[in-house]
């Protein structure tokens, strides 16, 4: 996610922990809508703070891309950095403070279960005189996203100011080897790192520093032709230096550039420009630069051509949806537009994404907007041109292209929290979660009928921590149930919060 940000939305997430658990005061208050934890839909509306006020752990810092690998049956999650909450000595974590991050493994039983989590790659080491290059500039520094390509290789991809360009990794399991795939320029983090079932990988620069080499100074969506993630093998591509750290850099085949923000969307409705966010009545609110996950959805078995869906990390989020069609020379961009959320009030910090197995996109809305302060959705009032809810905010987004539109529904019974991104398991119902930020926690969800996730039963981790504080530490995982539901029930408990 935008580190610009974490800070500031850090402090909102504590803020809702203590707010939900220490003082869940009576809905529709004057600042706000904070519900009390004895409502009906409290697990799904709060689910960090009624998770915590059964037990579960919501320690976590910073919990970021989680991702399925059901043909080994495991789960990798990343977590940024190891500070704050997990270091702080007290509570169910208390490890050795790692600035560098840690990616995460837990085998999964035949019923997708995770009963614990182990470190895998262990970033760093840190030195504070490092200049531009804190971490270990030959291992991962502060991991945002994790990825699975057809062999079981993990790809990790880096959100870090320490490291001057932040960095693609692949990791494999098979013989413990770490090797760098790509980069991307200076200033910007690297996002919607996506490998497609064909081995296609797409990969997003976000907010470059403007003194990047064109087309790399702005915002970018990339494809990488002539290399296959699933079978291809490659060298490590060395630490850029001089001009080749202001643009986006792999190790094997050529970049491409499918789409820049603030340029015009091709054969768009209203002629739009990727990144654009429109309020409601049509009009332009801002230009985003900061495109975060990716989502492809094929079209046909050959998978030669189909819908791209590109999150927008901001208040309020966006996706960009690009129709893509591949040639001898690389992919044509024929027509696109800028997702319209109106019928859901909008959405909010889109930042990690998936595909489920059926094809459609998962969109996560991160951060979720405290709703004891009516002032945290002033920028969605704005989109809106009426009052919102705070309650509207901090679910995963389920896309289906849909001819000239797209049908858009928040997925209510996954609950409501920082969501960075989810991933579905093989049997259509296990989703597991990460919940980006501090003090957050560890969510699963199954679905009560397979491919449908309208409705399911909501989990949270109780940590248990073994091996000590160091790098032998693993986490022994118990589920606890914190309820049933559907959409429906969910959302109409939303309308009775609206003003």
């Amino acid at each position: 996610m935008n580190r610009r940000v974490v800070l500031s939305v850090g402090l909102l997430i504590v803020s809702a922990i203590i707010l939900s658990v220490i003082a869940p005061v009576a809905a529709q208050e004057a600042e706000g809508n904070m519900i009390p934890l004895d409502h009906p839909y409290a697990a799904f509306l709060e689910s960090r703070a009624y998770g915590a006020s059964l037990g579960a752990t919501a320690e976590f810092r910073k919990m970021e891309w989680v991702v399925v690998d059901s043909a080994n049956m495991r789960l990798y999650m990343a977590m940024t950095e190891i500070t704050s909450s997990m270091a702080d000595g007290e509570g169910d974590i208390a490890l050795d403070e790692n600035r560098c991050g840690i990616v995460y493994y837990a085998d999964l039983d035949e019923s997708y279960d995770a009963a614990e989590l182990r470190p895998l790659v262990i970033g760093g080491a840190y030195n504070p005189d490092g200049g531009k290059n804190r971490c270990d500039v030959n291992n991962i520094s502060n991991p945002d996203g994790v990825g699975v390509d057809a062999r079981g290789r993990v790809w990790i991809w880096e959100d870090t100011g320490n490291h001057y360009n932040n960095m693609i990794w692949v990791f494999d399991p098979a013989d413990g080897s770490l090797k760098r795939f790509g980069y991307t320029p200076a200033g910007a983090e690297v996002t919607g790192f996506f490998i497609a079932e064909d081995g296609t990988v797409f990969i997003n620069s976000q907010h470059p520093d403007a003194t990047n080499l064109y087309p790399f100074n702005a915002g970018v969506v990339t494809v990488v032709n002539g290399f296959n993630a699933n079978t291809d093998d490659f060298e490590e591509v060395a630490v850029p230096e001089g001009d080749a750290q202001l643009v986006l850099g792999v190790a094997a085949g050529e970049v491409q550039v499918l789409a820049r923000v603030g340029d015009p969307i091709p054969s768009s409705i209203g002629n739009q420009v990727f990144g654009g966010i429109y309020r409601v009545d049509g009009s332009l609110q801002y230009v985003n630069n900061d495109p975060d996950g990716n989502m492809w959805l094929p079209v046909g078995e050959a998978s030669s051509e189909g819908w791209l869906y590109t999150n927008f990390e901001g208040i309020p989020g966006g996706v960009g949806r690009l129709y893509l069609q591949h040639t001898m020379d690389g992919w044509n961009v024929l027509d696109g537009q800028m997702v319209d959320f109106s019928s859901v009030n909008g959405t909010w910090t889109n930042c990690g994404a998936s595909v489920t197995p059926w094809n459609t996109g998962l969109s996560g809305e991160e951060y979720e907007p405290i709703a004891s302060d009516f002032n945290n959705v002033v920028g969605m009032s704005d989109y809106l041109g009426s009052a919102a809810n705070p309650y509207d905010y901090g679910w995963l987004v389920e896309l289906t292209p849909d001819g000239v539109g797209d049908d858009v529904a928040k997925r209510y019974a996954m609950g409501r929290f920082s969501h960075e991104n989810a991933s579905i398991a093989a049997d259509l119902r296990t989703a597991y979660h990460g919940d980006d930020g501090s003090n957050t926690m560890m969510f699963k969800f199954v679905a009560t009928e397979a491919g449908d996730l309208s409705a399911g039963t909501l989990y949270a981790a109780k940590v248990t921590q073994m091996g000590g504080t160091g790098a032998e530490h693993y986490f022994q995982l118990e589920w606890i149930e914190l309820g049933t539901a559907a959409d429906a029930d969910i959302e109409a408990a939303v309308r009775e919060l609206d003003r």
